[in-house]
Formats: structure tokens, sequence, C-alpha cells
């Protein structure tokens, strides 16, 4: 079965919409991932987020996939990132998955198409045993989740590249895939050559495991459920039929609980919950999860629990005045045709509509920023606060202008992009008093 079939297979295998977006780096996975679906007869819309990591090499690769787009006819939509964002691969996923989640809501389409390939799943795999993992990690990475899909995740990278040179496509090679200090480099240009001195399909024998491991999983995944359906009372697990559960089971379950939770998951420490469950579960007991969080034993059940219980102080906002809010002194006024923002100290201008529900308080879980430069995308404000490196003991005093969980301003620090305001707009200053 050649590329375009197996691309054709996937599709309808999933059933997708007609119209779908792809992910286009100008890379040539995506070059050519997006050149087979447009010619499979989709209707294609390319989406493309300019990270502003690279200088030139980025802004040229935004240009090249705008100039591809057009010559194959179909429409093409980016944004660039702000360039005073932590440069971590961790950031940027999360930033890249919040600009194609916002895509999809934007061109009201439910199908994201990326170009990860059959080399990139052996290479996930290989870094994710390395760093440690389960039956989970070696699943690698999906086909499908969500609005996400993957029709090259089968497919080589020979293949791709061969259909590429085929069909006389171009693309453009990011520099930095050639460095070995990036993790994902190492395995490929280091440690796979040497696989292939054990075993010359090493990649093929990886891939079978992937596959293994994903059937695997999903019996584990169908038992636990069911299992789950039995001990589980609402958000919390009935004591007495947990202990009864195998030793493997109960790592399952607890894994399952609160393993997103930890900062770091390994069996260790999953075990060492479930130890804590058996020796503790005569008493009120509680064992730290992470510094927000709990796992509790009490009344027969286990639970989780916060850490602690902040005082989340939260105030009305209905336009101009003043407004007093944790021992501090906030004034809201309205100006007019404000033409140099650079300068103005100590304050921020706005642009806030009062016809919903404004409030000045101080940060919650769920909060969510879109900060100043950023066109289209929203990150946690967690996220945000540590990029920008504010000390845990200072977040949760800052003071925020919120409307529901949208962030509009964080006071002394930064205005959102909702909440940007254009040089002679009319608008609202907002300035804590010494």
């Amino acid at each position: 079965m050649n590329i375009v079939e197996k691309v054709k297979k996937y599709l309808k295998e999933y059933n997708v919409s007609n119209t779908l977006l792809c992910a286009l780096s100008g890379g040539c996975d995506s070059v050519v991932m997006t050149h087979i679906i447009h010619n499979l007869g989709y209707k294609v819309i390319a989406i493309h987020l300019n990270h502003n990591w690279r200088a030139a090499e980025s802004q040229r690769d935004e240009e090249f996939s705008k100039e591809f787009a057009q010559n194959l006819g179909i429409e093409f939509y980016s944004e660039k990132l702000p360039n005073d964002l932590k440069k971590t691969e961790l950031v940027a996923r999360e930033l890249r998955y919040n600009f194609f989640t916002n895509c999809a809501k934007h061109f009201k389409c439910n199908c994201v198409m990326l170009a990860h390939n059959q080399n990139d799943n052996v290479e996930t795999l290989i870094y994710r045993v390395f760093k440690g993992t389960g039956l989970k990690g070696l699943c690698s990475i999906p086909k499908h989740r969500d609005i996400f899909y993957r029709p090259l995740l089968e497919v080589s990278r020979e293949e791709i590249e061969n259909y590429a040179k085929a069909n006389s496509l171009k693309y453009v090679n990011d520099s930095s895939n050639n460095s070995t200090k990036y993790k994902r480099n190492f395995i490929r240009k280091e440690i796979l050559p040497l696989a292939v001195k054990i075993n010359p399909d090493a990649s093929g024998a990886i891939c079978n495991l992937i596959e293994l491991a994903n059937m695997q999983n999903e019996i584990i995944c169908n038992v636990v459920s069911e299992i789950k359906s039995k001990i589980f009372e609402g958000d919390k697990i009935i004591l007495d039929y947990f202990l009864d559960l195998s030793e493997p089971l109960k790592c399952e379950i607890i894994n399952d609980f609160i393993g997103a939770d930890l900062k770091y998951r390994d069996l260790k420490r999953i075990k060492s919950y479930v130890k804590f469950i058996q020796d503790k579960h005569k008493t009120p007991s509680k064992k730290s999860v992470n510094t927000d969080l709990f796992l509790e034993i009490s009344d027969e059940y286990i639970f989780k629990s916060s850490a602690c219980k902040k005082n989340y102080d939260e105030i009305a906002v209905f336009g101009e005045g003043t407004y007093n809010l944790a021992s501090q002194q906030v004034v809201l006024s309205k100006v007019q045709n404000v033409c140099d923002f650079k300068n103005a100290r100590k304050c921020h201008f706005l642009n806030i509509d009062f016809n919903q529900k404004i409030t000045l308080r101080t940060r919650r879980e769920g909060d969510l920023f879109s900060p100043f430069g950023m066109k289209q995308g929203k990150m946690k404000l967690k996220d945000y606060l540590i990029n920008k490196k504010i000390p845990r003991q200072k977040r949760d005093n800052l003071l925020l202008l919120a409307c529901g969980n949208e962030i509009l301003c964080i006071l002394g620090v930064q205005i959102s992009q909702k909440a940007a305001v254009k040089k002679g707009e009319s608008c609202y200053k907002l300035k804590i008093l010494e």
C-alpha cells in the first residue's frame, strides 16, 4: 500500500469531515500531508503558528507555508507568538495546541490534521523508555485524540521524502533538527543507528511493540473501567472495596486517580500511595500529592482534597471609581485619545466591556490569559506567571481584572490582548495607588 492509499484508508476509517485543518509548518511531513489530503478532494485550510524562535528562519517558514498554500489554491491562516515567552518545548507545545484548538473553533471545524510520522512514533517511544514510562507510555503517539488526527503515523519518513521527490514538492528544513543537543535529534542521529546493528529492522520491531501495547492497554482500560464502576461513589473511592483489590489493580486505580496530578509519576511513587492507604486506612489520614492537593482517607472513603483553602477575594467592578481589595486601592477612570502607552507608568490602559460581569480579584484555578501581542491563543494564567518568573508567594497576591475565568489585566504586570486599546481610542485607565 503506497502513501496515498494509507492516508485515504486512514481518513475513511475515522470518517472525517469534508473540511480539514492541516497544521502546515513548511517542513517535508506537513507539506506532503497537506498535498495528499488536498489531492484526495477534501477542502483544506492550512494553519501555521510562527513560534518566533529562530528570527529570520521562522519568518521564512511562515512565508513559504503561505506561498505553498496559495499555489495549491487553499485558504491559509497564521499567527505569530510574542517574543517574550519562555522558549521551552513544553510551553511551545501548549501554545501550539491552543492555537490549533482556537483555529478549530474559528473555522467551525472538528478535524485538525497533524503530520507526525512513523519515525516520530519510534523516537517518542525510545525517549519515554529512557525517561521512565508504563504501558500507556509504550502506546506512544495516538493515531487520534479529540479533534486531532495523524494520518501519517504509519508512514515512514523515507516514504514521505520519496513522495515529495516524485511530486517535485519543495519544503523548508528546520536548522534546529540538526542539533543533537535536543533529545529527539540525539535519538534519531545517535541511538537508532546503533539499534540497527542489533536488528536491521529495529524501527519495525518498535512499531510492533507500540501496536501490541495499544491492544493490551485497551484491554486493561476496559477492565479498570468496569472495576471503577463498582468501587467509586461519585469522585470518591470506597475504601473497603479498594482494599480487596490485588496489588497491581490498586496501583492502576491510584495511577488513574492521581497520576496526572503528580509532578513526577513513576511506579515507586504510585506504590508509596498504595502503601499509605494500606497502612493508614484505620484512621483519618492524608498524604500530599502536590502543593495544592492531598490524597485523603476519611469516613470510609479515599478522595482528593485541597492542600489549603484559599481566601478568594473578589469585588464587582461597574465602571469608573475607586476600589479597595486585599489592602490595596485601585482607581479606574475613563480617558480619551491615549497616544503614548509606553511612557505610562504604574498604570494600564484597557478596553473594557461593562455589559459583561467584570470583577477585581485574586487568582483562581482554571484562570486563562491571552498575553498582549497574542492574537487569538490563550494559556493558563499559572503558566504565564511561571514563564514571567514571578515568585510563587507573590502570585496569590496579584490583583486581577477578570471577566469570568478570563483575565483582562494582571495589575502591575501585563494586560490581555482581549483588552488591547488602539491609539486614539477612548478607554479606561487602571492604576494601583501607592
